[in-house]
């Protein structure tokens, strides 16, 4: 199948087939012989006699090693020998992915998306610009109603959360839900390898990290391995259950969180 990555990780991609191969190839080079026939005649009436022979001429063609050659290496050689890569080609969620452990390198089709609590704290998620002009009005709000900025967040709280945003240095979180199952997989984005919107029916590939069960949940800006938040932060967040209404900042399990090496069609 011909790939379209949105998301590939070049540096991960490189670490892991280096560690297959034996090292990293610089470009690689084949080469093939074309032979030329060549014919003399002599007319030596009533008899021609005829003197033969070949010409060779060696072509070579030199490929870059790219990162698309690069997956399509390490897809093979992970399916040709499971038990030294881990992999699992997830085609029954139920029983692929029952008793998955650390570090397994999974394929799986889903349906992907960016929460929207994830989307709001990224830097062009909007929250920034909202609690700017929130503290450009207050003054003015102020004047009229000595009351207008109670159930609204302190100047505290509005700084804590820009420095939150400041912090995620345009990292997102994308979930994807499989077909047919209750499993989910969740893994963090670095923006240096964002290729295209991510959002939608694609396939990832990545490397498990963490796993929780069916009914427990976990905060989207705590996911294990994120660095979204601060630790202290986000373990005291994991020992809360979402208040009603607050489901949609949650994934509830069972669920897989990856090392996301790629997305694509």
């Amino acid at each position: 199948m011909l790939k379209r990555f949105l998301y590939l990780d070049t540096a991960a991609l490189a670490d892991y087939v280096s560690a297959l191969e034996g090292g990293l190839r610089a470009s690689l080079e084949t080469k093939s012989l074309s032979a030329r026939n060549a014919e003399a005649g002599i007319d030596v009436s009533p008899v021609k006699v005829g003197v033969g022979g070949s010409r060779g001429a060696e072509i070579s063609t030199s490929f870059a090693d790219t990162p698309q050659a690069q997956f399509e290496r390490l897809l093979q050689l992970a399916q040709s020998d499971p038990e030294v890569t881990g992999w699992i080609d997830v085609a029954n969620p139920e029983v692929d992915l029952q008793g998955i452990g650390i570090g397994a390198l999974i394929d799986v089709e889903c349906d992907a998306y960016i929460p929207e609590i994830v989307k709001a704290f990224t830097p062009d998620g909007g929250l920034v610009q909202a609690l700017d002009q929130l503290d450009a009005i207050l003054p003015f709000m102020n004047v009229f109603d000595p009351n207008a900025a109670e159930g609204l967040p302190g100047q505290r709280e509005r700084d804590a959360m820009k420095g939150l945003v400041g912090a995620l240095s345009g990292k997102a979180l994308v979930v994807g839900d499989l077909d047919s199952s209750e499993w989910r997989v969740a893994g963090q984005l670095s923006p240096d390898y964002v290729k295209s919107e991510v959002e939608g029916s694609v396939r990832i590939m990545g490397k498990v990290s963490s796993s929780w069960p069916k009914g427990k949940w976990k905060p989207m800006l705590a996911l294990p391995g994120s660095t979204l938040i601060p630790r202290e932060q986000r373990r005291a967040l994991e020992r809360q259950r979402p208040k009603q209404g607050e489901e949609g900042q949650y994934l509830e399990g069972p669920a897989l969180m990856l090392d996301i090496l790629a997305i694509y069609r």
